[in-house]
């Protein structure tokens, strides 16, 4: 199993698994690309976190949404209504943000002459505050983590504008196996229906959980 040892989806999936009498096995730590990598070429068995268009993987459901969003500096005051109007500005994204963000994305993402993707969550807030990008693509419980812990680095107090221009994003576990898949994702739904998977999500949204940062 390949996943980060702290964080929602950690913790949903653990909770998970010791429902159903389950055990994680090693735990490995990578980068989006590198785990797809990992578990394409089964030196591990399944990754948290996969795109929906993982050819060649077996998907369990979603075992949660995550909340995509544009940041940027409010006093820029940019005019970004719709998808297309990203490729006015310059953009940073997370890794692999275009096998998340929906077709339209994907389809821009290859043409922007100033976009590209950091493996690093942390750097994207801080570029975004030291004005070396104009807007930055995040989840917005990983933007509000990174956000107060780098807040004595922030030398002015900017505000930010959040704009919704994505769907909410499903986050599923992908395995190389089926019967691995079909396990995990029986689990899932036995988590699902106890009070525990909904009491996991109300701390996350009250800040309880940490992020951990993955690096090359």
């Amino acid at each position: 199993m390949l996943i980060r040892k702290s964080g929602l989806q950690y913790d949903l999936l653990d909770a998970a698994l010791t429902t159903s009498s389950l055990q994680l096995g090693e735990i490995t730590f990578a980068t989006n690309l590198r785990a797809l990598r990992l578990v394409k070429t089964q030196k591990v068995d399944c990754i948290i976190n996969s795109p929906s268009n993982s050819d060649g993987l077996f998907l369990t459901q979603s075992l949660l949404e995550y909340q995509n969003s544009v940041y940027f500096l409010s006093k820029n005051k940019l005019k970004i209504d719709t998808i297309q109007d990203l490729k006015n500005y310059s953009l940073v994204g997370f890794q692999n943000a275009n096998q998340y963000l929906g077709a339209e994305f994907s389809e821009l993402s290859k043409t922007h002459k100033s976009y590209h993707e950091i493996a690093s969550q942390k750097n994207q807030i801080l570029m975004l505050f030291s004005e070396r990008i104009q807007a930055i693509i995040l989840e917005q419980r990983i933007f509000d983590y990174y956000r107060n812990q780098i807040d004595e680095r922030i030398k002015a107090p900017f505000e930010v504008t959040k704009v919704k221009l994505f769907d909410q994003a499903p986050r599923y576990i992908a395995c190389h196996d089926p019967h691995t898949a079909m396990l995990v994702n029986e689990a899932i739904s036995q988590l699902k229906q106890t009070n525990l998977y909904q009491d996991i999500l109300l701390n996350a949204e009250r800040s309880y959980y940490k992020v951990t940062e993955l690096t090359k």
